[in-house]
This record gives C-alpha cells, sequence and structure tokens, in this order.
C-alpha cells in the first residue's frame, strides 16, 4: 500500500540544525518535510531549497499564515502572508497551513471572528490561486479557541472551504481526534484533505495530555491509520511533535521510528 510521509520541522526546536533535521528525515526513507518559519529564518529561502534538493526532499506544508482575527504570532511580522504564498511557491509545498486565528481574550463575538476568517481567507485564497498554491484551513482544539483558532470543527471548516477550489482541510490529529466526522472524511471526501498531522495522544485523569509517537501514545493508531487510508488517501502524512513532547528524547530516533511504526501500522491493517 503505497503511503507518503513527512516529519515536521517544529520537532527541531533549538535542539538540531535545519541541515541536520533535513538529512535526517532522507536518511529515514522519509522523502518529504514541513518548513516552518523559524527554518526561513534560520537559513532563508535559497539556501533550504538547496538543502532540500541535496537530500532529495520535498515539502508537505509551510508552516503558517492566516491568523484573521487578529492574534498571530510574533514571528509572523517578518513574512507577509503573500509573501508566504510566494515561498510556498518556490518550495513546492503541498500547501500553505492557515490557522483561522482565536476569538481573542476579552473575545470577540463568534460571529465576527468568522467573519474575519471568511473574509481573510477569501483574499487569500485568490492570491494563493495566482501561484498555484493550495491553502490547508487547519481546525483547531476548542481548547485553544481564544488563542490559536476559532474554527473548531471540520464540519465548519468543511464550510468556510467549500467556496474556494484551492482551498482544503488540513487536519491534524492532536486536534481532531475527537470530532464526529474524524476519521469518516478521509472515506467519504479524502479530496477535501491536503494533509494529515500525525501523532499519537496520551490522555491522563480523563483529558488529552499531550502529543506521543505512534507507538507510545493511547489512541488505536492502527485502526486509526487503516480508516484514513480507506478512502484512498494517501498523504501527506506528516509527524507533528513539538519540543515539550520529546522528554529529552533523540529526535533523529524519533524520526526513524516515524517511519517503522507507521509501516508496521499499515502492514496491520
Amino acid at each position: 500500500m503505497d503511503y507518503f510521509l513527512s516529519v515536521n520541522h517544529y520537532i527541531c526546536g533549538d535542539d538540531m540544525s535545519f541541515p541536520d533535521f533535513a538529512e535526517a528525515v532522507s536518511k529515514a526513507g522519509i522523502g518529504s518535510v514541513a518548513v516552518t518559519r523559524t527554518a526561513l529564518f534560520e537559513m532563508g529561502v535559497p539556501a533550504i531549497s538547496q538543502c532540500l534538493k541535496d537530500n532529495g526532499l520535498g515539502v508537505s506544508s509551510l508552516n503558517s499564515a492566516g491568523y484573521f482575527t487578529g492574534l498571530s504570532p510574533k514571528n509572523k511580522e517578518k513574512y507577509s502572508d503573500s509573501e508566504m504564498i510566494d515561498i510556498a511557491a518556490e518550495l513546492g509545498a503541498v500547501n500553505l497551513t492557515i490557522i483561522s486565528g482565536g476569538a481573542g481574550n476579552p473575545t470577540k463575538p463568534f460571529a465576527d471572528a468568522y467573519e474575519l476568517v471568511k473574509s481573510g481567507l477569501a483574499e487569500l485564497a485568490v492570491l494563493a490561486a495566482a501561484k498555484g498554491v493550495v491553502l490547508g484551513v487547519e481546525p483547531i482544539s476548542p481548547n485553544n479557541i481564544l488563542t490559536t483558532g476559532c474554527i473548531n470543527t471540520i464540519a465548519h471548516g468543511l464550510d468556510i472551504i467549500k467556496p474556494h477550489a484551492n482551498v482544503k482541510l488540513l487536519l491534524d490529529l492532536n486536534h481532531s481526534w475527537w470530532d464526529p466526522d474524524f476519521p469518516g472524511l478521509l472515506k467519504d471526501a479524502p479530496e477535501t484533505v491536503s494533509l494529515i498531522q500525525m501523532c499519537n495522544l496520551k490522555f491522563e485523569n480523563g483529558r488529552a495530555a499531550g502529543r506521543e509517537t505512534l507507538a507510545a501514545g493511547h489512541l488505536d493508531m492502527k485502526w486509526l491509520i487503516g480508516e484514513l487510508m480507506a478512502g484512498g488517501f494517501q498523504g501527506p502524512f506528516e509527524f507533528e511533535l513539538f519540543p515539550g513532547d520529546l522528554k529529552g528524547r533523540d529526535i533523529g530516533s524519533l524520526i526513524t521510528g516515524y517511519a517503522k511504526e507507521f509501516a508496521e501500522c499499515v502492514a496491520a491493517t
């Protein structure tokens, strides 16, 4: 069974340079990476492009743009959304990740936040279409509705992307594992999804308590990956951990382990 794996550069934090990360991914037999703003700051686009070529790697996603409600990370200041579209086109990214933006604290009315997302996405979709770039809107866990994303469900995400031919959903398992339309959407309409960000989850005291490797968490990943691929979706399946999830573990070993654990899950389906 064919599938397309990738690893997100977020796993590196400050502990691994982008060239070392690219080399580790390539050595693990994985053909693609997600590029972050941190990587752009570290090397610049021409050097990243050459590094990817040297290691035989493609780009699953460029992270990230959007934040339409006015709440955005500080590192968004250097590259505008239109510049990120240009970079995504230059790197040949499968998609540019779009984060809707939180409703604020104190909150603005949710209806107003949704309208900001709709209008902002419409503007970006036109710019992206002109460059041949697909936008991947990521529904965010309701736990982060104020700070990160006011688009929280798959159903709401499908509604806001519907008018735009070059906009799809990017589903992060950490944010959407609980959604009643997940993983069913991948069986019924896999063409609406550009990418899935992969991890397992650990649960403590009845709550999700962080990302884990596929083999170490509490979700049945063998069943889940079978469901995700049942409708013909082949990827990208992008492994996403953050430095706080590593608990002292070696980044290179985690990358190699992802390829191995995903293959074991596929073999079990």
